[in-house]
């Protein structure tokens, strides 16, 4: 109840005023009302199967086309506060003994700010693929209904977009280190969502941009995006960043540096799950550098160096940071020393919170007038939702 409150409290018109977020109306709405929510589980979309995001037409309708929006950000809240739940379930009692520990490891990944990945279900996926993650580096389940769970979430996730391609090779090297037949059952299962999406590739294509990729560029990416944003909780870009300053690649470099030693010693001396859970976030920050969607003209790195575009790549590898730092100082030498790094570090993480806790408002639709519209019209109408001015995405329908 508290994850749900915190989530909800950033952004509460999205439950007191549903609407449709990007392809929330635009694609998953609109093909579940052209082929049936279940006739429209099977499609792909711009390259991927998105089988998170088309489930929840299904479970929004018995409630009818007005209640939708609201129906798809409960969804959205439920799959973002679940790998919370997760890990603070007795699975991770052997891994991280202490519940406070993982209560402030929770927090930071609840309280870690991204506009564009809250509540929504078109963005839900990111946050399915961080309890994949956690999945394959929990401990082997006992009981039925852990199996059931854990391979319906891995699942779930390898069918949500391209995840799989990162997932399986992190649980193959899981399953090299462990060696332990139920990590075998999700590589199966991953390499079969991975064939899937394969195949979905064939039937949609995924639109490029030009990069613009540089040095100078990546090195601004990291600072500002990962190491600061993380470390500040704040989306990049919004207060604390190097881009566009003085000098901005020469302390950018540093601060790389420092983050790359720290890095580093969790590389040698960290536990195996928190390794591998870094080593996904870094696959993500990877694929959204290689082949980014976060600006449909420029550069797509340079709109991620001046802007908070293209948050949902960088989210896991904040937390993972973040996370990551704060086992780092909890192997310094002295207690002191620990105590002080995780005073220093909570006064940071609570300087974006006060700053930037309430995210905008999602942009009204008048959306149970646009349902009123779609019910009332005579079949065959096409386009029946007005554009409204700036609004990005357009919901073009045939009513039935």
């Amino acid at each position: 109840m508290l994850a749900c409150a915190i989530v909800i409290s950033r952004r509460p018109d999205a439950f007191t005023n549903a609407q449709f977020y990007a392809e929330d109306g635009a694609r998953w709405f609109a093909g579940a009302y052209t082929y049936g929510p279940l006739g429209a589980l099977g499609l792909s979309y711009s390259g991927y199967f998105q089988l998170v995001s088309r489930l929840a037409p299904v479970l929004a309708a018995p409630f009818g086309i007005a209640n939708s929006p609201l129906i798809y950000n409960i969804c959205g809240l439920l799959v973002q506060v679940a790998p919370v739940l997760y890990f603070l379930s007795r699975r991770f009692e052997t891994v991280v003994p202490s519940l406070w520990a993982r209560v402030g490891v929770s927090a930071v990944y609840l309280l870690m700010p991204s506009t564009e990945l809250n509540v929504t279900i078109t963005t839900a996926q990111f946050h399915l693929a961080i309890l994949a993650t956690l999945v394959i580096v929990a401990p082997e389940p006992k009981q039925w209904y852990w199996v059931a769970f854990d391979l319906s979430a891995v699942a779930l996730s390898g069918l949500s977009g391209p995840f799989a391609y990162i997932l399986l090779p992190v649980s193959l090297l899981c399953l090299l280190v462990r060696r332990r037949r139920f990590t075998g059952v999700l590589c199966s299962v991953l390499a079969v969502t991975l064939a899937a999406q394969v195949y979905a590739g064939t039937l949609s294509t995924r639109a490029h941009y030009g990069l613009g990729a540089g040095l100078h560029d990546f090195v601004l990416i990291i600072c500002d995006r990962v190491i600061l944003a993380g470390l500040f909780a704040e989306e990049g870009h919004t207060h604390v960043f190097l881009a566009g300053t003085q000098h901005a690649t020469v302390f950018a470099g540093l601060i790389c540096l420092l983050g790359l030693a720290v890095v580093g010693f969790a590389v040698l001396r960290a536990p195996w799950e928190l390794r591998l859970f870094g080593v996904v976030a870094l696959g993500l920050v990877f694929a959204g550098l290689v082949d980014p969607l976060v600006s449909a003209g420029g550069n797509q790195w340079t709109a991620m160096v001046l802007s908070q575009a293209g948050e949902r790549y960088f989210l896991m590898a904040q937390v993972a940071w973040v996370v990551t730092l704060l086992w780092a100082a909890s192997r310094l030498p002295h207690v002191w020393m620990t105590r002080a790094a995780w005073g220093v570090g909570a006064a940071a993480l609570a300087s974006g919170l006060v700053t930037a806790w309430s995210y905008p408002p999602f942009l009204d639709y008048h959306w149970a007038g646009e349902a009123h519209t779609i019910m009332a019209a005579a079949p065959g109408t096409k386009e029946v939702l007005p554009i409204p001015p700036g609004a990005p995405w357009a919901i073009k329908i045939t009513v039935k």
